[in-house]
């Protein structure tokens, strides 16, 4: 009885630690991992985007720093941002101003409709403002 509890105990030990330690990456119990980061940069800009697997949810921060100095483009009331692989929309996107900060952050939220990046080793930013201004910027995944 003790010797069959000790080989059950010893299984589900090395099932637990199997799905912990499958790769270099913190990964969950299907081999994807938790968290993944793209960065990316050009002359005015700089972005950082960071997604989570938190079990079938997704979430995600990002950070976009303006670097450059046109005025216009900082006193605009509104810059839309979004995402995109080839064109296609990832379902991250949003509005943001640079009147009162250089850096717009978005604070870890739960992104529906997203999809969960794993498999891409790059994504585009864009920004634009809906009429003559739009800037692009490629991430890579870290």
């Amino acid at each position: 009885m003790i010797k069959n509890l000790r080989l059950i105990c010893l299984v589900i030990l090395v099932l637990i630690s199997g799905a912990t330690t499958a790769s270099a990456e913190n990964t969950n119990l299907f081999g994807r991992p938790k968290s993944i980061t793209f960065k990316g940069e050009n002359q005015n800009w700089l972005v950082v985007h960071l997604m989570y697997l938190v079990g079938t949810e997704i979430e995600y921060e990002t950070k976009i720093r303006y670097k450059g100095n046109n005025e216009q483009l900082k006193n605009r009331p509104s810059l839309f941002y979004t995402f995109i692989d080839k064109e296609e929309k990832l379902g991250v996107g949003g509005v943001f101003s640079l009147k009162e900060s250089n850096v717009f952050k978005i604070e870890r939220r739960v992104c529906d409709g997203c999809q969960y990046l794993d498999k891409k080793k790059k994504i585009t930013l864009i920004i634009d403002d809906w009429e003559d201004y739009e800037e692009r910027v490629v991430l890579y995944r870290q």
